[in-house]
C-alpha cells in the first residue's frame, strides 16, 4: 500500500484530496495546525470507509522550530512515504508595495516557500531510501501574473514554481518527479476568503467564467501522483479556467 503526505489537509483543496487518496487506497499522513475533534472523526471515518490509515500530524508551518519537529516525527515513522503534496499556504497580504510590511513578507514566504522547501528536503530523503515519488506543490497561476497587490503572495508561488524546476532537475537521478499545479480562483480554500468583489473580478478574469471545483484541481494532483504521468517532471501545469492575468 502506498502512503502519501498532505499538508494543510483540513479543509478546501487539502480535504478534497486527503479524500481523494484515500478513496484510492492510499495511507495518508494529514497534516493540519492545530487537532480537533471534528477533524479526527473525519479521518477515523475514512479509515473506516476505505480500510486505510490516517496518521494525523500537527505543526505550524510559520514557526521553524515547529516544522523541523514534525519532520522528526514522521522520520520516526520510518515508513515509506510515495507523494509528497504540498497543498497548505497562506496569502497574508495582497495590498500596493507601499503598504507592505516586514511581517507580511515573512509570514507569507514562511508558510509557502520556506517550510514547503524544507519538508520537501526532508521527504526527498525518506523517497531516496525507497524506490522514488512523486512530489506536487501546489501554486497559484498569480505566480506567473503581473497584477498590482502581488509582491507578497504572487511572489511567494514564483519562487514555489522556480523551487519545482530546479528540485525536478535536482532529485530525477533518485526517481522523484517533482512538478507544481497552478490553480485558479476555486470555490473553497483561500479564495472563499477574498471580497465578493476580488473573487468575481477573478472568475471574469478566466475564459470559462467560473471558479474550479476543488476535485477538478484533485484530478490533476492524482494524475501527477500516478505512473500515469511517469514522463512528467519539472512541470508547472496551469489548471486556472484559462485565467488572463
Amino acid at each position: 500500500m502506498k502512503t502519501a503526505l498532505i499538508t494543510g489537509s483540513n479543509r478546501g483543496l487539502g480535504l478534497t484530496l486527503l479524500k481523494r487518496f484515500a478513496e484510492d487506497g492510499y495511507d495518508v499522513i494529514a497534516h493540519t495546525r492545530l487537532f480537533s475533534k471534528e477533524w479526527d472523526a473525519v479521518c477515523r471515518e475514512l479509515e473506516k470507509q476505505y480500510s486505510i490509515k490516517v496518521y494525523n500530524i500537527y505543526f505550524d508551518l510559520n514557526r521553524k522550530e515547529d516544522v523541523e519537529k514534525g519532520m522528526q516525527e514522521i522520520q520516526d515513522m520510518d515508513i515509506p512515504i510515495d507523494v509528497l503534496v504540498n497543498n497548505a499556504g497562506v496569502n497574508a497580504s495582497t495590498k500596493p508595495l507601499m503598504y507592505i510590511t516586514y511581517d507580511d513578507l515573512t509570514t507569507t514566504f514562511m508558510v509557502n516557500y520556506f517550510s514547503l522547501t524544507m519538508i520537501t528536503k526532508e521527504i526527498a530523503s525518506i523517497m531516496m531510501r525507497g524506490s522514488g515519488g512523486s512530489i506536487i506543490n501546489i501554486s497559484s497561476c498569480m505566480g506567473g501574473g503581473h497584477q498590482p497587490g502581488g509582491t507578497c503572495y504572487d511572489a511567494s508561488k514564483a519562487a514555489v514554481n522556480q523551487f519545482t524546476r530546479t528540485a525536478a532537475q535536482e532529485f530525477a537521478p533518485f526517481g522523484i518527479r517533482v512538478n507544481a499545479v497552478a490553480c485558479g480562483v476555486m470555490n473553497a480554500g483561500m479564495s472563499s476568503n477574498l471580497s465578493e468583489k476580488s473573487f468575481q473580478k477573478l472568475v471574469k478574469a478566466s475564459a470559462l467564467k467560473r471558479p474550479a471545483e476543488t476535485d477538478e484541481i484533485a484530478n490533476v494532483v492524482l494524475f501527477l501522483a500516478s505512473e500515469k504521468a511517469s514522463y512528467i517532471t519539472g512541470s508547472v501545469i496551469n489548471v486556472e479556467g484559462g485565467a488572463i492575468l
